[in-house]
């Protein structure tokens, strides 16, 4: 079986692919996100590992926006792992912060390290790249030697690179929620539901959907709203729901029965 992941190998992504993987799938790389999902669409992996939430930052917009925008995309949330995020500040020899002109990384991670970076990079550019592996790779193949990344410690060793400083994270309760994506839905005893809906923009609208839920006992352990990107002040809807007695589909029925656009991601 081959499972796609956001690469390359050193990203957090690729350990929760490697953490997910216990029978000898083979991981194929991808260099973003959008294209980690779409390979599923065209059939050239069986599954995919994608960070969908940061504890620190939201929602890893590239991964959910994907998912909505994409209507065709028959691709199913079946499961999700948590990854606990260490960041650390790395660079191709031994330098003082005070001479490191230039620092590469993921936007989430350089979003996560904004604290460090105010403090201890004053001055030094800031150069979002498409992920953290990435990044190392660039300063391992850059000539310059006063350039640095921001990334997992594992990129050390796989990049031949020097440990700066460690757990430079603003929280260190800094976590990372992945979901496995595959195009077959079927899952044994889910336990949680993850769906999109979209309301028309008038008072009340998205209240109205809420108390189906509530109606039926469910618990929302998660609602985010993303620009539905059709015109300004449209918006759709993800949540998260806790399964319940079959609950869940009693609600989505009547949801659907008020011509609500209304989308599973997955039961898992």
């Amino acid at each position: 079986m081959k499972v796609g992941y956001l690469g390359p190998k050193g990203t957090f992504s690729y350990e929760a692919a490697k953490n997910y993987c216990k029978n000898g799938e083979e991981l194929i790389e991808y260099k973003t996100i959008p294209e980690t999902i779409l390979a599923l669409k065209d059939k050239n992996i069986e599954k995919a590992v994608v960070p969908i939430e940061n504890s620190l930052q939201g929602c890893v917009t590239d991964a959910i926006d994907t998912l909505i925008q994409n209507e065709d995309l028959n691709v199913y949330v079946i499961d999700e792992i948590m990854l606990e995020i260490r960041q650390n500040l790395i660079a191709k020899k031994e330098i003082e912060l005070k001479d490191i002109k230039k620092v590469y990384s993921h936007p989430q991670a350089i979003s996560q390290c904004s604290n460090f970076i105010e403090k201890n990079l004053k001055g030094c550019e800031v150069i979002p790249v498409e992920s953290t592996a990435g990044a190392a790779k660039k300063v391992q193949m850059e000539n310059e030697e006063d350039i640095a990344c921001i990334g997992n410690a594992s990129c050390v060793n796989q990049y031949n690179l020097k440990l700066l400083k460690e757990d430079i994270q603003d929280n260190s309760s800094n976590k990372t929620r992945f979901w496995i994506l595959s195009r077959n839905k079927e899952v044994e005893n889910p336990k949680k539901m993850s769906i999109i809906f979209s309301v028309k923009d008038k008072p009340g609208a998205l209240y109205n959907v809420l108390k189906i839920f509530n109606k039926y006992n469910l618990n929302l352990t998660k609602i985010e709203s993303r620009p539905a990107k059709t015109v300004l002040g449209e918006y759709i809807f993800w949540i998260d729901v806790t399964m319940k007695d079959s609950n869940e589909n009693k609600a989505i029925k009547e949801i659907q029965e008020k011509n609500i656009y209304i989308k599973i991601l997955g039961k898992y």
